[in-house]
């Protein structure tokens, strides 16, 4: 998930280099962040009624990563691994076998 390093960069303003050069009082926090990236996004698809939460009737979009965002240092959120991806509330992508039956 590419948006995980883009998550990152809006937590805590370091580009590629690892240096903090973007403006670091323009920093959001991890909510903020994540709001951006899923509804924030839906919303500016136009496709705020199907996408960008988790709500009874919309498509189930989601990703589960093998640590807690909130739990772990900003830096480290761009190499968290992506664990299990469902979409349209289909399993595409599984990589774990403790979530889920197979």
């Amino acid at each position: 998930m590419q948006n995980k390093l883009s998550i990152g960069r809006a937590v805590t303003r370091f580009d590629s280099s690892g240096e903090m050069v973007w403006h670091p009082h323009e920093c959001i926090t991890l909510s903020e962040a994540l709001k951006a990236y899923t509804a924030g996004s839906a919303y500016g698809a136009f496709r705020d009624e199907e996408l960008g939460t988790l709500e009874v009737g919309k498509l189930a979009d989601i990703i589960v990563l093998e640590r807690n965002l909130f739990e772990v240092p900003t830096e480290e959120i761009p190499n968290t691994k992506v664990q299990l991806t469902i979409v349209d509330g289909k399993v595409v992508f599984d990589h774990t076998t403790t979530l889920i039956e197979k």
